[in-house]
């Protein structure tokens, strides 16, 4: 019988193959979350199917003491009119190239998963999770309540680590982050494995992707020629990801060394979607930069010019402005994100990473040093110049005049060669 080829997006792929034994493998179109070509290993040796893009997707529960990851995805070529009569010589394909490899990186397949129709709440089932508690590890975030590491037991398969987010019941912020991450699926943003709730609370559930990149700093190396590969070799990879992001129409709006993680093979993920926005949606219910009684929403530290409020001049004693929806929603854009961007570098070479602007004490006061003088962050002592005129780059005044994230990661890794 030939395999199925199923109508399944790659992030809910990935979720459902999650708890699955090795080997568990799904065959299926391809959907808008499989154009990041990197994503994919390309298994043909025919220009003609390459070139016509007739192909679908292989993905598989692989090993990832092997593999550093849980999935794979394989593109496989496919003549779209005979695609039902040759499913099986697809797999076929595969095969031939296991049993030629000379590595163990491949995964025979052992067994194909037939799903029923994605389900839009991604609900997971809580009695698979064990070892949580929000009072161990992490901070409470200031729109969740609590971060906790656990595991994901299932049968046939090895302990998967996982971190869990907390949120108070009918939380804006849950059903923001949820809807946003379904739809992404990219090696270096944080994967979103789905959702439960009990009495209290609803949780997000995601991959484990090690520990924030603030925690690494300050770096603890005296080499400045180690430090620099470092951090090129990190902002390639933050750079990649906001490309992906900037393709998806996604605005970050919180990008900080707090907000992307760094595992043991110096893997990063961008994470932390909660302020996150859609621009093609036209609306969004957290674009106030402050909340009704003056409590910044945002981090002024990170905040490009157009997003900082007007500062308020001395002896003024009225209450903050609380901008509408929409004109906060213009404001942000992928060029913010550079700008955020350029300030993350910086706090990785800060004895202190949570205070750029180290010599201004009052974040209040950033809007009247940034917005008005037009000033920019200085340069670190332990920065080089190579380095900093980048940064320079990210913080042109006019955004229009920002350098792109696909400039920004070419920069990167020309930086990254010259310190290797």
């Amino acid at each position: 019988m030939s395999p199925y080829i199923q109508k399944i997006s790659a992030p809910d792929a990935i979720r459902r193959l999650l708890p699955r034994p090795c080997g568990t493998y799904i065959l299926r179109y391809t959907t808008a979350n499989d154009d990041v070509i990197s994503l994919i290993k390309i298994n043909d040796n025919s220009n003609e199917a390459s070139s016509r893009d007739n192909y679908i997707i292989l993905s598989i529960r692989v090993d990832e003491t092997i593999y550093k990851y849980y999935i794979q995805h394989y593109r496989l070529p496919c003549i779209v009119e005979k695609m039902h009569e040759n499913t099986s010589q697809l797999l076929d394909i595969y095969n031939q190239q296991q049993n030629n490899s000379k590595t163990s990186a491949f995964t025979p397949l052992q067994h194909e998963l037939i799903l029923p129709p994605e389900d839009e709440d991604w609900f997971l089932d809580k009695r698979h999770f064990l070892d949580i508690d929000f009072n161990r590890i992490r901070k409470r975030g200031a729109h969740n309540q609590g971060i906790s590491t656990a595991i994901w037991k299932s049968d046939k398969q090895n302990d998967i680590k996982i971190f869990i987010k907390r949120f108070t019941k009918d939380n804006l912020y849950f059903r923001h982050e949820l809807s946003l991450l379904k739809d992404l699926c990219h090696f270096s943003i944080v994967t979103l494995y789905g959702q439960y709730s009990d009495n209290k609370f609803s949780y997000l559930v995601f991959e484990n992707s090690g520990e924030s990149l603030e925690s690494y700093c300050p770096l603890k190396t005296r080499l400045m020629k180690t430090k620099m590969r470092f951090i090129s070799n990190v902002g390639f990879q933050i750079s990649y990801a906001m490309m992906y992001l900037e393709k998806k129409n996604i605005v970050h709006r919180d990008l900080t060394a707090s907000n992307v993680l760094i595992n043991s093979f110096g893997f990063i993920r961008v994470a932390d979607f909660g302020h996150a926005i859609k621009k093609e949606e036209g609306t969004n219910p957290l674009g106030r930069l402050q909340t009704t009684n003056g409590v910044n929403r945002f981090q002024f530290r990170f905040l490009a010019p157009e997003c900082l409020p007007d500062s308020k001049k001395k002896g003024a004693t009225e209450k903050p402005i609380v901008f509408s929806q929409a004109d906060i929603y213009a404001r942000f854009s992928s060029k913010s994100d550079v700008w955020s961007y350029g300030i993350l570098l910086i706090q990785l070479m800060l004895d202190d990473p949570s205070m750029p602007y180290p010599s201004i004490s009052d974040a209040n006061d950033l809007p009247q040093y940034v917005k008005e003088e037009g000033k920019i962050h200085p340069q670190p002592s332990e920065c080089p110049m190579d380095m900093y005129l980048i940064l320079k780059q990210c913080w042109a005044y006019e955004a229009k005049n920002r350098i792109s994230f696909s400039e920004i990661r070419d920069r990167m890794n020309a930086l990254n060669t010259i310190f290797n």
